[in-house]
Formats: C-alpha cells, sequence, structure tokens
C-alpha cells in the first residue's frame, strides 16, 4: 500500500500524463465529455485512462480531474502554475495577495527524497484557489466564500456534477487550479469530507482580507 507521500506523488504523475494527453486535440475533446459525470458514463475516456484507474480507490476523482484538464486546455506549465509565469522553476508565492505563481514546481518524481509533506500542504487547494480569484481577479468575497461553503457541504456525487462551473469561471480569469492537490483532496474526500473542507475553508480565509466590522 503506497504511503501518503506516494500518493501524492502519483497525483502529481497522473496530473502530468493527462496534460500530455491534452496536446493531442482528439484527446482532449474525448476526455472532457466526462466532466461532471460519473465513471459509468465516461466509455470515451476508458481508452486512456483505465490503465492508471482501474485498481484505484475513489475511480471517478481521477476522471473529475482529466477532464477538468482537458477543459482548461493543453498548458505546457508546471501543473498548478499560472500560464503567465512564463517558467516552471519560480518558487512558490506568497498568500498575502501580491502576485506570484499559485504553486510550488512539482518534485521529480525520481526523487531518492521523500517530499516534505509541508512544501505540499503549502500549495493551493481549492480554497486558496477561490482566494486568488478574490484577490486577483475582482471575484465578489462573499459569493465566492458562499460558494466554497455550499462546495465543501455537497455529497461527493454533487461536487463532482458541480466543479466545471466554478472551475471554468477560475480558468476565464486565467487562475488555473493546482490539479494535483484538488486530485488529492478529491481521492480523500468520501473518507475525510470534514477535514478536507476544514482545509479548504482555512486556506480561502486565511488568504482573504477580514471583513469589516459595522
Amino acid at each position: 500500500m503506497p504511503t501518503a507521500a506516494e500518493h501524492r506523488a502519483s497525483c502529481d504523475q497522473f496530473v502530468a500524463h493527462i496534460h500530455h494527453l491534452c496536446a493531442e486535440p482528439g484527446v482532449r475533446v474525448r476526455l472532457s465529455r466526462g466532466r461532471g459525470r460519473p465513471v459509468e458514463e465516461c466509455a470515451p475516456m476508458d481508452r486512456y485512462l483505465s490503465r492508471r484507474t482501474a485498481h484505484r480507490s475513489q475511480r471517478r476523482a481521477y476522471y473529475t480531474v482529466a477532464s477538468l484538464i482537458a477543459m482548461a486546455g493543453p498548458q505546457s506549465h508546471t501543473p498548478g502554475v499560472r500560464p503567465d509565469t512564463g517558467t516552471d522553476s519560480i518558487p512558490h508565492g506568497p498568500q498575502d495577495g501580491s502576485e506570484g505563481p499559485l504553486v510550488a514546481p512539482v518534485e521529480p518524481a525520481s526523487s531518492s527524497a521523500e517530499p516534505d509533506p509541508a512544501a505540499w500542504f503549502a500549495r493551493p487547494n481549492l480554497g486558496a484557489t477561490l482566494a486568488a480569484a478574490v484577490r486577483r481577479a475582482g471575484h465578489g468575497a462573499e459569493r465566492t466564500e458562499s460558494l466554497l461553503h455550499v462546495l465543501t457541504r455537497l455529497s461527493d456525487d454533487q461536487l463532482h456534477r458541480r466543479l466545471p462551473a466554478p472551475v471554468t469561471r477560475l480558468l476565464k480569469d486565467d487562475i488555473t487550479p493546482d490539479w494535483g492537490v484538488l486530485l488529492n483532496d478529491l481521492v480523500q474526500r468520501p473518507y475525510r469530507r470534514d477535514k478536507v473542507g476544514l482545509r479548504w475553508r482555512d486556506a480561502f480565509y486565511l488568504a482573504t482580507p477580514e471583513p469589516r466590522r459595522a
């Protein structure tokens, strides 16, 4: 059974594989058709994903993330880094509202050193990504906060169905989720929904200004 660190590394490897697949327009179209759908309704995706997901727990998370990446389009940057950074080696930017990439570079899969868990959790989860949309793209703070609370309360099935809409808006505003972190959270969520939800809320509130008191 893989360790938590090995599983997190495998999430990044899966994301890199999907980015590679999406370089082919026909494949991208097939993968994008699965957004919001259960695995059983995603037959066009199976030829590309079955070999990597058939025996994985929470297989739907992989299909969802693959479809979202395909919806975003081919990207040459490190998974999760804003396309306009121009490099794959820029360090993780601050969470205080200043400009900078949204995620640290992915550690090479062949590294013999155990990845630092703190570095992984410093990467932006969905809550941090929504906070970035408030700070950088003018998304309404209260409306975005309400969306986050809805997403954390949804059943797993409904969350997978609802994610494409907010992700589409993020992408239109040049905010790219960290796909590896999102995948890991979606895999963990059926077992640790409250913990994942708390991480998302903490990341959002720690990266947005405190509301002014009347």
